[in-house]
């Protein structure tokens, strides 16, 4: 009897044993798809981040693959062997991508493939699938460990600015531990307020019309005065204008004209001609006045002038003999001098 019950014992457990090995090959045989037809696809990476073989492959949060295969082909290129399961194939596409991804934030890789479009067809045995740059949790973790310690380091430079602001140190701190600067700049404050009463005081007077301010702002009477005396300006300066302009008429009508002014200005035979008449004027002139002498030294004047003879009488007796004035001979261009006091010219050559 005893017998017996050991040896269904043993059978229970030797059965039970089976039965979980069975179990757990047929686990292990599902998870690896050793028991369901599939298809590899392949991808190339730069990077596989950690992903090793048997890592699952992953299509719209359904596990649909697992890695097979990883391989180094170059130093920039990772060939990775996705074995997937015939019965997502229908649903991916040909133009699907793929990419590394990571289940959580401290769980393990998995590749993830996205949706393509059904032009394109579903893929197929050995097909290859393009990569899209995916989520890099390590980078982010590196990057965020970086901005970490700069934020160490600016919290560390905050710490001291504070001290040195609690300590007394620079013009921050005296603004705000000390209280002369307030009292300084409430004295301020007082007389930019005295001030602005002094400017509303003023204000208010020119407002009044008070002062020659207020006058020249309120009284219509000197803008009245000011626009008749620019009126009166305004008409002075036209006039002016014109007899400018008349000015200049008579200034072109002498240079461009044929009368006597332009001739004497731009002619110079004219000039000397004139000259040469008024020389000869000059002559003539010269030759009455010694004619008139002549006439009051004769004796035909002498006999009704007694003057005159008595005048004669005191020349005779003096030393000095009176002689007849000399021929004088005149070109044109010369100039006759006649001095005060004298009776005989002088005659100024012409050098040219």
């Amino acid at each position: 009897m005893k017998k017996t019950r050991r040896a269904l014992r043993l059978g229970i457990f030797v059965a039970t044993a089976i039965v979980l090995f069975v179990v757990a090959v047929y686990m292990i045989g599902s998870k690896g798809n050793l028991f369901s037809p599939t298809t590899d696809i392949i991808s190339s990476f730069k990077d596989i981040r950690g992903l090793v073989v048997g890592n699952n492959v992953r299509f719209a949060g359904i596990n649909v693959g697992t890695v097979k295969d990883i391989r180094i082909v170059s130093d920039s290129s990772v060939i990775v062997t996705m074995s997937i399961r015939d019965d997502y194939t229908e649903y991916i596409y040909k133009n699907s991508t793929v990419q590394i991804g990571q289940e959580g934030l401290m769980g393990g890789k998995i590749v993830l493939i996205s949706s393509g479009t059904p032009e394109t067809g579903t893929v197929g045995e050995g097909d290859y699938l393009a990569v899209a740059e995916g989520l890099d949790i390590q980078g982010m973790i590196a990057q965020a460990q970086t901005m970490l310690l700069e934020a160490t380091k600016t919290i560390s430079n905050l710490t001291s600015v504070t001290d040195k602001i609690d300590k007394g140190d620079g013009d921050i701190s005296r603004l705000i531990n000390n209280n002369d600067l307030t009292t300084q700049l409430n004295a301020v404050t007082q007389k930019l307020n005295n001030s602005m009463a002094d400017v509303n005081d003023i204000t208010k007077k020119v407002n009044n019309g008070e002062g020659d301010l207020g006058k020249l702002i309120n009284d219509d009477g000197i803008s009245t005065q000011l626009t008749g005396i620019m009126e009166n300006l305004n008409a002075t300066s036209v006039k002016a204008h014109a007899a400018v302009s008349e000015l200049q008429q008579m200034a072109q009508a002498i240079n461009s004209g044929d009368g006597v002014l332009p001739r004497l200005l731009h002619d110079g035979q004219l000039g000397l001609s004139v000259d040469t008449a008024i020389t000869r004027i000059d002559q003539g002139v010269f030759e009455v006045t010694r004619a008139a002498e002549t006439i009051a030294d004769s004796w035909i004047f002498r006999i009704f002038s007694k003057k005159k003879k008595n005048d004669k009488n005191q020349t005779l007796s003096g030393t000095q003999t009176k002689q007849l004035p000399q021929q004088y001979i005149v070109e044109p261009g010369d100039t006759i001098i006649v001095p005060e006091g004298k009776s005989e010219p002088e005659i100024k050559k012409n050098v040219e």
